[in-house]
């Protein structure tokens, strides 16, 4: 248990939290597979539509607060001023939480337009689990600002372990449907933050005390707003696919299968979010642009070496999974699957230059844009959902997160030393990418059978030339190969030290560890 409580390097924060999504992830897939076969397409659709605003709820809740509070403990030396600004981040995080709560009561309640056929009993069954969901956000917070990425991955495998073990539970033995999926969610919302609060508790001030002032409440307010624009992003696909597309044959079975086409083709934004979280701490850290810039390089460059790949093979053969891991009924969701999947980049290169505006205090101006997105999304989707269904709604999430992209882009280079991209490293990964597309092809030519066989050739051919053709950095190959000669027992070559913080302008070469 103490290990839990220790500070944690970069590349150890890294390790630690992949290792914990290499455990989540199956789980919360799993969980998501397992109710599309044990719900009818309709109910499935209705948890969908209450999965995702819980999705939208934990965006916001995770944002201003418990962005400020990470970096405020970050930074601070003093007990007194970080205890002062954890009763700040508590009081404002729950106080808005309760809003949203009472607000998506009143509006539930009173029109029922946002979760179809639900009653008063599972309405509030939502407001609590956002209220939990605002507790834990703030110590996460606490805990990812002191480094102790371990306790991060403990509340989280804490949350997805208790809502699949009570989810299945319900729905498979008792049969309580969509009431069920929300009462595993309330139950996994309150381990997530029982499991952060015990990992915590050594640094916990007691609740008397000094607050800070309004300089944190307003510090935490773009953050709040640019995060919350930043979640519309990932989720006004499915929340607004049946509303603009009544009348047009998009059913609530239709969301179902959409939704199937989003769990596989949004699955690596959380690697993603991962990587942009481990080094949030760091960029909050650095001492100027330059070696904040290293940081972000840092988890920004594993965007096309390891995460497009994963995303090249839900774009071009995702027949080979839907056939697979779904019912008949959502074979469909193909089609979406390959839209969402190149939206799905964007988002998670969004995800890194948010958080980092965020760090550099640039919460301000990422604030302003960022809503442009969420109005491109709505705009693409209004016009192409009553003519296309689950096709427009894909195709708006597309535009919104490379929108997102660019205006975040915009403010970020205009406060970075970003240099030249490294030509021949680019090139190196364009090669390995190429014939990773081409085998790829191949790989849905070839129909069931050959294609998963075909598909896993293709990742190790495409991992063999990005490491042959120098597209890997040679640090990260020394890295890998060291943590293979000590899990095997053999002798491991010294690892390079990788590129000092303070070098100018760090594109694609070393970062900062």
């Amino acid at each position: 248990m103490r290990d839990l409580r220790e500070h944690q390097s970069a590349a150890t924060g890294t390790a630690v939290l992949m290792a914990a999504i290499a455990l989540a992830a199956p789980l919360n897939y799993g969980f998501g597979l397992a109710l599309a076969w044990l719900l009818p397409a309709a109910d499935f659709g209705a948890v969908s539509v209450l999965l995702t605003v819980l999705l939208l709820a934990t965006s916001v809740l995770a944002a201003g607060f418990p962005w400020a509070l990470a970096r405020r403990v970050a930074r601070e030396e003093d007990p007194e001023s970080a205890a002062a600004s954890f009763r700040a981040a508590l009081i404002g995080n729950v106080g808005l939480g309760a809003v949203l709560a009472a607000g998506f009561a009143g509006v539930q309640l009173a029109t029922g337009a946002i979760l179809p056929g639900a009653g008063t009993g599972l309405t509030l069954l939502v407001a609590a689990t956002i209220v939990l969901l605002a507790l834990g956000q703030v110590l996460i917070g606490g805990l990812q600002g002191t480094r102790r990425f371990t306790a991060v991955s403990a509340a989280r495998i804490a949350e997805v372990v208790v809502k699949v073990a009570v989810g299945l539970g319900v729905v498979a033995l008792v049969g309580a449907g969509i009431v069920g999926v929300a009462w595993a969610l309330l139950i996994g919302a309150a381990a997530a933050a029982g499991t952060a609060w015990w990992m915590y508790r050594d640094r916990l001030p007691g609740l008397r005390g000094t607050v800070a002032g309004w300089r944190e409440f307003a510090a935490a307010a773009p953050m709040a707003v640019a995060t919350t624009g930043f979640g519309l992003i990932g989720t006004l696909d499915v929340l607004l696919l049946g509303v603009l597309g009544q009348g047009h044959g998009v059913t609530v079975a239709a969301i179902g299968s959409y939704q199937a086409a989003a769990i596989l083709a949004k699955a690596p934004f959380l690697v993603g979010s991962t990587l942009s979280d481990v080094v949030f701490p760091f960029i909050a850290r650095a001492r100027g642009a330059a070696e904040a810039h290293g940081w972000v390089v840092t988890g920004l460059r594993w965007v096309p070496l390891g995460l497009v790949p994963m995303l090249l093979v839900l774009a071009v053969t995702p027949d080979s999974f839907i056939g697979r891991l779904f019912p008949a009924d959502y074979a469909d969701a193909a089609g979406p699957t390959r839209v969402i999947a190149l939206g799905a980049v964007g988002l998670i290169v969004g995800d890194m230059l948010l958080k980092a505006l965020f760090a550099r205090h640039l919460a301000g101006a990422a604030a302003v844009r960022i809503p442009a997105a969420a109005v491109a999304e709505v705009a693409t989707m209004a016009l192409l959902v009553p003519g296309h269904g689950a096709m427009g709604a894909a195709a708006g999430f597309a535009v919104g997160a490379w929108v997102g992209v660019g205006v975040l882009a915009s403010v970020y280079l205009r406060h970075h030393p970003v240099g030249a991209l490294p030509v021949r490293r680019a090139l190196a990964w364009s090669a390995a990418a190429g014939v990773l597309t081409g085998l790829l092809a191949l790989a849905s030519a070839a129909g069931p059978g050959l294609d998963l066989v075909i598909i896993a050739v293709a990742l190790l051919v495409y991992a063999a030339l990005a490491v042959g053709l120098g597209a890997v950095p040679a640090q990260d190959v020394a890295r890998a190969r060291g943590l293979l000669g000590r899990l095997t027992g053999s002798a491991a070559a010294p690892v390079p030290a990788a590129a000092p913080a303070a070098v100018p302008a760090p594109v694609l070469e070393g970062a900062p560890e």
